[in-house]
């Protein structure tokens, strides 16, 4: 009876590999790489701490749902180094989004904690980071980043429904550890300037063996790659930007997903967004800047694949804050004329 109900979770464990990725997919990825890029941590002068939540099936009980923290910094013994670039025009209460900092080397640590669920299925994620950025060219920077931590992969015994509740076997079979914790690796390498990146990462290196119960199964963590680029066109004479972007995702074994999209920027403070999933999905977003140092975004997607799902649509929020002290716009322009 283990051996069945062991086989029986492998099964399933590898049904969600083949039918979506390990690994969340979030559609404001534009927002914050960093989710799946150690490389892409302290590209701007600031302290940025981010907060996520993606709800899918809307009122399915056990639907996915997926939340994330992330936080990163540039290691810095000049004070002038941690900067918000510069505040609104209009509102100088509010901070205006910083461009990406370019010119000197730099260092950058950070850490991230995934939480993901789908139905009984539950896997936490705690990751530590490091990147090192190097000046390639008078304008742009290449960087290097690595991350390392555990995960928990597990079953929710709450979550699950049994035909018979006194199930002694599974019991059993809970008493012997339903959850596995393992090491793991992730790296990643972004080229950028001050108004675009272009990067490319990796994660589940170790390409872990599922274990549950003492037993192994046939499934493992595969290996997930991505590749992402964005790039923000200033319009000349007008406060808008339109800032193009794509997303491709892959895993061993499961369907690529790729993602294209754009977004319009007004007064590096508030954005709209329209991007496409291939073969999967139509996502709208909006966002702003407000409280001084907050962004808040949004977004929900549309299904359009040949999948059927109890609920079209997935909503996602973020909360972001940025940190540092201020600069002038002098300042930022006597930094400019030096490089």
């Amino acid at each position: 009876m283990k051996m069945k109900l062991i086989t029986i979770i492998g099964f399933l464990f590898f049904a969600w590999t083949i039918f979506g990725q390990q690994e969340a997919q979030f559609t404001q990825y534009y927002s914050n790489p960093y989710l799946f890029n150690p490389a892409s941590g302290g590209l701007k002068k600031i302290i940025d701490i981010d907060l996520g939540y993606r709800r899918q099936w809307i009122g399915l009980s056990g639907a996915p749902q997926s939340f994330y923290a992330t936080a990163h910094t540039e290691i810095s013994f000049d004070k002038r180094n941690t900067v918000l670039n510069e505040h609104n025009s209009e509102d100088e209460s509010i901070y205006a989004t910083p461009t990406n900092s370019v010119g000197k080397n730099k260092h950058v640590v950070g850490g991230k904690v995934f939480a993901d669920q789908i139905g009984p299925f539950q896997k936490i994620n705690v990751m530590a980071s490091y990147a090192y950025h190097l000046r390639f060219t008078q304008k742009t920077m290449l960087s290097f980043g690595v991350n390392a931590g555990y995960s928990n992969f597990g079953i929710n015994p709450n979550k699950v429904i049994l035909l018979d509740n006194d199930d002694y076997k599974y019991e059993n079979f809970l008493s012997r550890n339903s959850n596995q914790s393992i090491f793991d690796l992730g790296a990643g390498m972004t080229f950028y300037g001050k108004e675009f990146q272009f990067g490319i990462s990796s994660s589940q290196l170790l390409n872990n063996n599922l274990k549950l119960g003492e037993v192994e199964t046939s499934a493992h963590f595969s290996s997930h790659f991505f590749l992402y680029g964005m790039y923000n066109f200033n319009l000349e004479d007008t406060k808008l930007s339109v800032e193009p972007h794509f997303m491709t995702q892959f895993a061993s074994g499961a369907p690529a997903s790729v993602n294209i999209g754009a977004r319009l920027h007004y007064d590096k403070r508030y954005w709209v967004n329209v991007s496409y999933r291939l073969q999967d999905a139509i996502a709208f977003g909006v966002g702003l800047n407000f409280a001084k140092n907050l962004h808040l975004g949004y977004s929900y997607d549309v299904a359009i694949g040949k999948v059927q799902r109890p609920n079209n649509y997935v909503h996602e929020i973020s909360l972001g804050l940025m940190f540092g002290s201020k600069s002038s716009k002098e300042k930022d322009l006597q930094d400019d004329e030096m490089m």
